[in-house]
């Protein structure tokens, strides 16, 4: 196999398998979609995948916490951005580089001071 078929084999491999979930946040305002890790209060994590800059409108968020994964879309907000799931009850508030996970249901603060590590 060439050179340049392995190379476009690894690419097409790299491009459909899904992104670990520590990836370094791309400050790039123009730049493709991307995972932020976040350390909350009692050592928990969370991590957020965020669409390109150019699809937040349309694309959702991915938010893995506790081992699972939930979709999660754009809601209005006064400040910052707020994203939510009303089928996992969930609602991710995040202004600059952190944020606050609540349950949608009743506004319990789920994780708190939450910032990118």
């Amino acid at each position: 196999m060439s050179t340049i078929r392995r190379l476009a084999a690894a690419a097409f491999a790299v491009a459909v398998l899904p992104a670990p979930l520590a990836l370094a946040v791309n400050e790039n305002p123009h730049a493709s979609a991307f995972v932020v890790t976040y350390r909350c209060d009692g050592e928990d994590w969370l991590a957020v995948a965020y669409p390109a800059p150019f699809a937040r409108a349309t694309e959702p968020v991915r938010l893995s916490w506790n081992g699972e994964t939930v979709v999660m879309s754009q809601a209005r907000s006064g400040s910052g951005a707020r994203y939510v799931s009303r089928a996992a009850d969930l609602e991710w508030w995040n202004k600059g580089h952190g944020g606050t996970l609540y349950r949608l249901s009743d506004r319990a603060t789920l994780l708190a001071n939450c910032v990118e590590s």
